[in-house]
């Protein structure tokens, strides 16, 4: 990634979203299409981020652990891309033509990035001693600004799209979106989806989610779910988790 490339694109992501964040009082109630999914990314790149800064450039297992972190949250953020390209810029062209262009842009940019980073990530795995380790800081130096552009572009979207797509469409027609990109997804991959989803919203959107889930999966995959994010949630969240499930 070049030097002007990441100022260009981190001005564009940058620039005000029409002073609409955060949203009016009447505006929360609103179905929020972001929220949910930008929260599990943004603990994801976190995480995967720092995991990068703590590596032991000496040991391989931990090397193999932060890269294999990288690698998984790259995948999540391609097939975020695709699920946005796909439903939500298709939703916002009908409504407005054109509307979607500053973000498809950015999307194109950080598809590029992503191949970058992959391709750093080789090199991480296959060099070894003082190679590795100056590979692993090129790498995490570049995974810092993929992050940083990725939080700036997420912030355009929870407000000037959401800002969008609640003056053209309702909150039913938001829900079949939401569904459309949920069917899109296999379920192995729902499943990694909801790893980072469910321990980063607030207790009331894990609820809501969650009780949405029990309503229409057989007992034995909700139970799944559930046993899958326990390791992820505090004592406390778990405690109110078996509160508001009842």
């Amino acid at each position: 990634m070049t030097a002007n490339a990441v100022r260009k694109t981190t001005h564009h992501a940058s620039q005000p979203a029409n002073d609409s964040h955060p949203a009016t009082a009447p505006e929360r109630e609103r179905r929020e299409i972001y929220s949910s999914v930008h929260k599990g990314l943004r603990s994801c790149m976190s995480q995967a981020l720092v995991g990068l800064g703590q590596v032991d450039a000496s040991s391989d297992e931990s090397v193999d652990g932060a890269l294999a972190a990288v690698t998984e949250l790259l995948q999540l953020c391609r097939e975020h891309l695709d699920h946005e390209n796909r439903f939500l810029h298709t939703a916002m062209e009908q409504a407005v033509p054109g509307s979607a262009a500053r973000c498809a842009a950015d999307h194109q940019h950080h598809l590029k990035t992503i191949a970058e980073l992959e391709a750093r990530l080789s090199a991480a795995q296959a060099d070894g001693g003082p190679t590795r380790e100056r590979a692993l800081k090129v790498l995490y130096r570049l995974l810092a600004i993929f992050v940083a552009e990725n939080f700036q572009h997420m912030e355009v979207e929870e407000s000037e799209n959401t800002s969008l797509l609640w003056a053209h469409c309702s909150d039913d027609d938001i829900r079949a979106i939401e569904h459309a990109i949920h069917a899109h997804i296999k379920p192995e991959r729902m499943m990694v989806w909801l790893r980072w989803m469910l321990p980063a919203v607030s207790r009331q959107q894990r609820a809501e989610m969650l009780k949405g889930m029990r309503a229409g999966m057989p007992p034995e995959a909700f139970a799944a779910v559930l046993d899958m994010i326990q390791p992820h949630l505090s004592q406390s969240a778990r405690h109110a988790l078996v509160e508001d499930l009842g």
